[in-house]
């Protein structure tokens, strides 16, 4: 087990997959099942404008948007809840309870540098086997 005190750099991604903001939910999806992440970023000119998760998608679906012309600038979520790679994975474990996030882009001064899912989060916290 890894001490939950430990930044969450120890067990972030550290590499995220991320779409442009017209990218078509099918894309997402498609992009989602290939690379085997849960959630990708959203960059636009800006840099990171936003974040597209399977719930994302799953619920838009459901609602009935069309994936071939609907976009990730009509469903990513564009409050970003974020944090810095020094964060404890304690702390980031609060956070995600509290927002009801499973997924959170890690952030140092240059921007984005990875992303840390709620099953990073959760092996830190269950010892691994022998």
């Amino acid at each position: 087990m890894r001490a939950t005190t430990a930044p969450v750099a120890s067990v972030m991604h550290r590499s995220t997959v991320s779409v442009r903001p017209d990218t078509t939910v099918r894309e997402i999806a498609e992009t989602l099942t290939r690379e085997e992440v849960g959630a990708v970023t959203v960059r636009g000119g800006e840099g990171l404008v936003g974040i597209v998760s399977e719930r994302d998608v799953v619920r838009a679906l459901s609602d009935g948007v069309d994936p071939d012309t609907d976009r990730a600038a009509d469903l990513m979520t564009y409050d970003i809840v974020s944090v810095e790679s020094v964060a404890s994975i304690e702390s980031v474990a609060s956070i995600m309870l509290d927002g009801g996030v499973r997924h959170l882009p890690v952030i140092d001064a240059g921007g984005p540098v990875g992303i840390v899912s709620i099953r990073d989060v959760l092996a830190a916290y269950v010892p691994t086997e022998v």
